[in-house]
């Protein structure tokens, strides 16, 4: 059940967002001038990915917490590739200081189904839906598929993320960065002490976003986790919604949230994204095929089949017969 609770405070993650509500980016009815205030400039972002097709990157995620007095610092450097309604692809690699075992992943639907890779497990599997496949990958990336994803992906933006649970958010300044001029604009949220994206003016892309790893003052670890997210975990991951499969998960949270309360909380995650780009893309472009000697299981809790490639999908899936 141990990979049951990156995936139940993934999903928690959505039902933290619905708290806030999503900007209005219908556009307005006669042309205004161009406004530069935190609100408008949301709207513009909110907007710009909302308008893209499709979009690809490379991106690194620089964490560090201080853990008993020792800083860990992990690096996740990723590739991600998206396109609307609901395709994705999204790889990584982490390694941290001080030295442990790397890990990485992956993340796909091909317009098929959903699957989740693991390294650490040398195995993959399918799950449920894409909001459970890309909690699930959340929380173990270090959030290399949630910044981008929920502004993109129709599944996730109708949840209200990433931008949306911004409070009392200001423009400290303005900020050169690769080549581009940038606002920096931040706030505090549910989540974090304080948030900071910097968004391209040309291009109102996000090209870096820093968080803090303190939660605000007063804030608490996160909202209570219902029963419905409970069982869509159960469930994405391949398990039967039993009594004592919910009893582990509330146990699990619990503790969980114990430990992020009691925690320091000192540290700080920046993600950076690079090469951003919008190509033609098409299904055959989101294929992914897990290592050799990886194996397929029923659930990422299952026992293990023998490794096996992932089996073709019929031809009428692709055209949706």
């Amino acid at each position: 059940m141990k990979l049951i609770l990156p995936l139940v405070l993934g999903l928690t993650g959505v039902a933290q967002a619905q708290y806030f509500p999503t900007f209005n980016t219908n556009p307005p009815s006669h042309v205004e001038p161009e406004k530069n205030d935190a609100a408008s400039i949301l709207k513009r972002v909110e907007a710009t990915y909302k308008a893209m097709e499709s979009y690809r990157a490379n991106g690194t995620i620089i964490s560090e917490k201080e853990m008993g007095g020792t800083t860990v610092r992990t690096t996740t450097t990723y590739s991600i590739l998206l396109k609307k309604p609901n395709l994705y692809l999204i790889t990584w690699n982490q390694t941290a200081v001080p030295a442990a075992l790397p890990q990485g992943g992956a993340v796909w639907n091909d317009g098929t189904q959903p699957y989740l890779y693991l390294l650490m497990n040398k195995s993959y599997a399918k799950v449920g839906d894409d909001v459970s496949a890309l909690g699930a990958a959340n929380a173990i990336s270090d959030g290399a598929t949630n910044t981008i994803p929920s502004l993109f992906l129709p599944s996730l933006t109708s949840k209200g993320f990433a931008l949306a649970r911004l409070r009392d958010p200001v423009i400290e300044k303005s900020e050169y960065m690769g080549g581009n001029d940038c606002f920096v604009l931040s706030g505090s949220s549910a989540i974090s002490k304080k948030e900071t994206f910097w968004i391209s003016k040309s291009s109102n892309l996000i090209l870096k976003y820093e968080k803090s790893l303190e939660t605000p003052d007063g804030g608490a670890a996160g909202p209570e986790v219902s029963e419905e997210v409970i069982e869509k975990a159960i469930r994405a991951m391949g398990q039967p919604v039993t009594e004592e499969n919910k009893k582990q998960v509330r146990e699990m949270v619990v503790a969980a949230k114990g430990s992020i309360k009691n925690s320091e909380n000192n540290g700080i995650s920046t993600e950076t994204q690079m090469e951003i780009t919008n190509p033609k893309l098409t299904e055959k472009d989101f294929t992914f095929t897990p290592p050799a000697g990886t194996a397929q299981t029923d659930s990422m809790m299952g026992s293990q089949t023998e490794p096996s490639p992932l089996s073709p999908p019929p031809a009428d899936a692709k055209e949706g017969k």
